[in-house]
């Protein structure tokens, strides 16, 4: 009976941290709940076993993923319920795993520095190798912009989160206030943006469900000083260069205002149905690039993926553009960095029926983008949420879910690289070696003998 009791106290301290964790993120953003979050969580864990510890898991992930990503009923329906199931089984298994390290002895620093090890390989696991690849919940996307992501990105920070957490929940105060400290200043404290010497001005049409008509007469109302035009995924929901009198009048648009033009369009393969969702860039000269979508999005017909990660060779210097969900992952925009790119335009398909939760959790990732590889980066949706972005992951423009109209802003290039786009980004993959060698150590140990009291 008391056995019960107390599963039963930790299931509903499991809800109540997931709930928290939920809250972390936007459209409410208190990104400070993501440490009491964690930190009930591995409360309701301690003193489990077997069974208890995967329904503590369970619940805490199911019930951190309905609440925080509510907004997949809006896309899948019913659908919904299972991924969030599916997203639930990942912080079912850490529990596991956390209280298997607890049973061979662990405590102290060795329990936190585990406990951070594992949770972070989950959530690169669960958010870059899984085949779902799901990475919106992850602790440091709830931490945000801030100045350890150039050293370290986004794993890294939600690393330092876990361990504070973790801290927290043993009771070691000094440390653990002392890194919540470090996260928060890192998240007030700016670092300086440089400026180049040659600006380049951006205007982006957030239109959804338009036509080509549409986009070219708005085009031409931009002002007179735009020197680069960018139109969301999916604008042109075909292969345009199929369709020489279209392609003629996005070209003749090009030649009459003398600017350069990122679109969304398709490109279709000679043989079979096969095509790939692409930005195409052009401008008077003729087509500068294109990138095929490499991340497309699961569950959609969203075309053939990509595999390059190159930047677009244009008369102001080399531009990445990548479509819209490879900027949740942080593969496509680092290589585009490596590369050369010394800015972003980055068109996006953000559905309005999808609601303003998922299209702002959505934004952040992008700000996280910006500021890991500190580049300036305008992002164009169909329905929201278009932005201007700093290196620092500052936004200079933006224009909410449902508006209907131009944002224009001026951003600039850059050629210094990040730490952590020179080697920054292997921290997650250090933290899934060293989760991966010490889970296996820790399984073929003996369980130490329970302490007996004197005779």
């Amino acid at each position: 009976m008391q056995s019960g009791h107390r599963l039963l106290t930790s299931c509903g301290i499991a809800a109540l941290s997931g709930a928290l964790y939920a809250l972390a993120y936007p459209p409410l953003g208190w990104w400070p709940l993501v440490f009491p979050g964690i930190a009930g969580f591995l409360i309701a864990l301690r003193g489990h076993k077997g069974p208890n510890t995967l329904a503590i898991g369970l619940l805490f992930g199911f019930t951190s993923a309905a609440i925080g990503l509510s907004w997949l009923w809006h896309v899948f329906g019913s659908v919904a319920v299972q991924l969030w199931c599916v997203l639930a089984l990942f912080p079912m298994v850490f529990g596991y795993l956390r209280n298997l390290a607890a049973s061979r002895g662990l405590s102290g620093w060795k329990l936190a520095a585990f406990t951070t090890a594992v949770w972070t390989a989950s959530e690169f696991v669960r958010g870059e190798l899984f085949w779902l690849k799901f990475p919106w919940q992850g602790a440091g996307v709830a931490v945000g912009p801030n100045l350890l992501l150039p050293w370290i990105g986004v794993y890294g920070v939600g690393a330092l989160t876990v361990l504070a957490s973790s801290l927290l929940s043993s009771r070691k105060w000094l440390p653990a206030l002392a890194l919540v400290a470090l996260l928060i200043g890192a998240t007030l404290v700016r670092m300086p943006v440089s400026q180049s010497d040659s600006p380049l001005r951006v205007a982006g049409l957030q239109f959804e469900g338009v036509t080509l008509t549409e986009f070219l007469k708005e085009s031409r109302k931009l002002p007179d000083d735009i020197d680069h035009v960018v139109w969301p995924e999916y604008a042109i929901p075909y292969d345009i260069r199929k369709h020489p009198r279209d392609h003629g009048f996005v070209t003749d648009l090009c030649n009459e205002r003398d600017i350069t033009l990122t679109f969304g369009t398709q490109l279709r393969e000679e043989t079979g149905n096969r095509w790939r969702n692409i930005a195409l860039t052009i401008d008077p000269s003729g087509t500068r690039g294109e990138h095929t979508k490499v991340h497309t999005v699961h569950f959609f017909n969203d075309g053939v993926p990509g595999e390059s990660a190159l930047p677009v060779q244009t008369r102001d210097g080399k531009i990445g553009t990548p479509v819209c969900f490879d900027c949740d992952y942080q593969d496509v925009t680092r290589r585009m960095t490596l590369a050369g790119a010394g800015m972003f335009i980055v068109p996006i398909m953000d559905a309005l029926t999808w609601t303003a939760r998922q299209q702002q959790q959505h934004a952040r990732l992008f700000r996280i983008r910006a500021c890991e590889n500190a580049r300036w980066m305008f992002v164009c949706a169909s329905s929201g949420v278009s932005q201007i972005i700093d290196p620092a992951g500052t936004v200079h423009g933006r224009l909410e879910t449902g508006k209907q109209q131009a944002l224009v802003g001026t951003i600039h290039s850059s050629t210094k690289l990040t730490f952590f786009t020179r080697i920054g980004w292997l921290t997650p993959w250090v933290l899934l070696a060293a989760a991966t060698i010490w889970t296996l150590a820790l399984a073929v140990a003996k369980q130490p003998a329970p302490h007996l009291p004197a005779a």
